[in-house]
């Protein structure tokens, strides 16, 4: 079967080659090419003959061409068109929207309302339902899918497989802004008119989560499954759970200032970090939820059309509709990379990450492109003739259209608007067109001199350093940059850093590493700073351009090591805690019994309380980066049972009434204890009521208590349970 086997290891080859980071998908490449040799050869001998059409690829996408009514699927590894659908008579035209969720896909036409799902099997688009109004938006995830619609500010929960409604459409309270489902199928949807986002769990709406002030404008993002929402308006970022919000990061004064509808983020994100623009001014800021951890740098932006940011392994690439192109800037670099031509001209450019990889599609033309982890660009041509089409039952089956040798990228023009941007090289078939290619600071390459001498070339001009990155750390401020162009300094030095900062190293050597660390000064002040090149030999120094503003300082953890401690007797308690890492002067907010606190102490009291309940106590650490996720407790004020003997009953022959209320006049007997007996018994708590008359003991207290199986209050002349300061009242 060498035709199967030729292309297995082509498949095998780019998988390696385009999966390093998630080797696991090889593996399984691996397994899939020895069952498909195993298949091919009871084909060759006549078993298995009945319909045998394989699937399209696991690793892929459909991307939609609008304008030629219809979606393709292209394969992840290699960029080839393997099958494509035909949509509705109708939509050709119409603005549409792709939802993919495992082996589901759903479209939806933004103009009339329908919604189609796509047959990968067949490559047909058949199953269809009309929910007849524009401006709809349609997310899946988990085996759930839902159409949401801004005007009417409603949420319909769908069948996947049939599109048609599933329950009535429930109203949310408010004009909806773009909803996200996650990984369980939750979908978040936020409505800026409140400052909330209301979460639906398994298809049902539950309590909606407090975010901003009403009339902020808020994006969200999936980052690593888990919902976080930007408000543009306080340049804030804020991480979701069911349970409410669970942590909060400050963007920075650089976007404070600019139009909340310019910043600008992912709908989703294949890791924790997630990228925001503020698309006027080019202020970038990577915030990694998980870590804490963020990156600044600075992108230009006059003169460009922004969209929102994707990331990618180490690469932030930013779609730049002026152009038809991507800026690329690549964070383990500090500075921008070759920019990835896309389209011929303007337009728009939709990004999305599936299975790893970043997808880049022109929905209303021809072009589309597919990026690996380490940046390579493989092209699509969505109108390639010889895709498979529709297959209707009888159809010889279509083999999968994997090449045996990767695709030659073709040759893209050089770029001259975008700062250092220069014609990526070409060094044989496959060689990417973009991203980890060519020189990363951009720099031109040299030609190898020819034989003879040639005439004398000038001496390089002194040239300034990258602009430098920003990286905030715990009690830290990380700066790396891109070493200067032109010629070799003779060492690179910070500059701007305070009085109460210690700079390390105190230079660096013009071949690197490129990087310095500010240690010090306040997590409640931004710091920005440049890098001079210092030439020496009576040559002019270099200065960089500032870096973005930064704190020495991360987003708090959760509080350590919380304990809540009831007082003797109950009514109250005190909880105390360990400070997280993060830096900074640290406000704790306390949420338990009696509402919402605030302390700059790791320890807060409860007093007053009613006993008989527990309650949940809740502690989280800010500081001027944000706010952490939450550590939880419980204040329990139920009282403890006590183990007590039954007194003052040795000489009396009746019976000791266990009474249903704390009174010998009503409520009546629950049962006894016999007289001339002290039985131990369990005191689960005392309360007031009535005084027994005619008693040498003169008390109204009783004792809630369980003897044998009966369960009822106790006079305490039988018990002193007033006098045991382990016994709690009951309320």
């Amino acid at each position: 079967m060498p035709g199967v086997q030729q292309r297995c290891t082509a498949l095998v080859t780019a998988a390696r080659a385009r999966l390093r980071p998630t080797g696991n998908r090889v593996t399984g490449y691996l397994a899939v090419c020895a069952v498909g040799t195993l298949i091919g050869s009871s084909l060759a001998v006549g078993a298995g003959a009945s319909d045998t059409r394989p699937r399209i690829a696991d690793i892929g996408a459909w991307l939609a061409s609008s304008a030629k009514g219809e979606v393709v699927h292209a394969h992840g590894l290699t960029g080839e068109v393997e099958g494509r659908a035909v949509l509705p008579a109708g939509m050709a035209g119409h603005p549409v929207s792709v939802a993919q969720d495992g082996d589901t896909t759903l479209v939806l036409d933004e103009r009339t309302g329908r919604v189609v799902r796509i047959d990968a099997a067949q490559l047909t688009a058949a199953q269809s339902a009309d929910y007849g109004a524009a401006g709809l938006q349609l997310v899946s995830g988990g085996a759930y899918a839902y159409v949401v619609d801004p005007a009417k500010g409603t949420v319909q929960r769908i069948d996947p497989a049939m599109t048609t409604a599933k329950g009535a459409s429930v109203e949310l309270g408010g004009k909806p802004g773009a909803a996200v489902v996650d990984g369980d199928g939750t979908l978040w949807v936020p409505l800026p008119d409140k400052g909330t986002v209301v979460p639906f769990v398994e298809g049902r709406k539950g309590t909606a989560v407090k975010v901003a002030e009403a009339g902020h404008e808020l994006a969200l993002t999936l980052a690593d499954g888990r919902p976080v929402v930007t408000d543009g308006t306080t340049a804030a970022m804020t991480v979701l759970s069911v349970r409410g919000v669970q942590g909060s990061f400050e963007l920075g004064g650089a976007f404070a200032g600019a139009d909340p509808a310019d910043v600008l983020v992912p709908t989703d994100t294949d890791g924790s970090a997630v990228p925001v623009l503020a698309a006027n001014s080019g202020e970038l800021v990577v915030v990694d939820v998980r870590s804490r951890q963020t990156t600044r740098a600075r992108v230009p932006a006059q003169g460009h059309d922004l969209g929102a940011p994707q990331l990618l392994g180490k690469r932030v690439y930013i779609p730049d509709e002026s152009t038809g192109s991507l800026l690329v800037y690549d964070t383990s670099l500090s500075a921008l990379t070759e920019p990835v031509r896309v389209t011929d001209g303007a337009g728009e450019l939709e990004l999305f990450v599936r299975d790893g990889l970043l997808w880049v599609n022109d929905q209303d033309g021809a072009a589309a492109a597919v990026i690996d982890a380490e940046g390579e660009v493989r092209r699509i041509g969505k109108y390639e003739t010889d895709a498979p089409s529709a297959r209707k039952p009888g159809d010889e089956p279509v083999e999968n259209s994997v090449p045996t040798g990767p695709p030659a990228a073709p040759q893209v023009p050089p770029r001259t608007d975008v700062p250092g941007a220069t014609a990526p090289p070409v060094s044989g078939a496959g060689a990417p067109s973009g991203g980890a290619s060519g020189s990363p600071s951009g720099s031109p390459s040299t030609e190898a001199p020819g034989p003879g001498p040639g005439p004398t070339q000038p001496a390089p001009e002194p040239g300034a350093p990258g602009a430098p990155q920003a990286e905030s750390r715990s009690g830290a401020i990380r700066i790396t940059f891109a070493k200067a162009l032109g010629a070799t300094p003779q060492r690179y030095v910070l500059k701007g850093a305070e009085q109460d900062q210690t700079v390390t190293p105190e230079a660096v050597g013009p071949d690197g590493p490129f990087a310095f660390e500010v240690r010090g000064g306040s997590c409640e002040e931004q710091y920005s700073f440049t890098v001079v090149a210092e030439y020496g030999g009576g040559r002019p120094d270099k200065e960089s351009v500032p870096s973005a503003f930064a704190r020495p300082c991360i987003a708090p953890g959760a509080p350590q090591e919380l304990t809540v401690t009831p007082d003797q007797g109950g009514h109250g308690g005190t909880a105390t805690w360990q400070a997280p890492q993060g830096g900074g002067s640290l406000t704790y907010t306390i949420s338990g019994p009696g509402g919402t606190a605030q302390t700059t102490e790791a320890t807060h009291t409860y007093k007053n309380l009613k006993n008989g309940y527990p309650h949940p106590v809740s502690v989280t650490a800010s500081n001027a980066a944000g706010s952490g996720p939450a550590a939880f407790g419980t204040l329990n004020l139920i009282p403890p049972r006590q183990a007590m003997t039954v007194i003052r009953n040795n000489n009396n022959a009746d019976s000791v009434g266990i009474r249903n209320q704390p009174s010998h006049e009503v409520g009546g007997r629950a049962g006894s204890i016999p007289g001339m007996t002290n039985p131990e018994v369990t005191v689960h708590c005392k309360t007031k009521g009535s005084r027994p008359p005619h008693s040498e003991v003169d008390t109204d207290v009783w004792a809630r208590i369980t003897y044998e199986s009966t369960t009822g209050y106790l006079s305490d002349i039988f018990l002193d349970s007033r006098l045991n300061p382990d016994v709690w009242d009951c309320t």
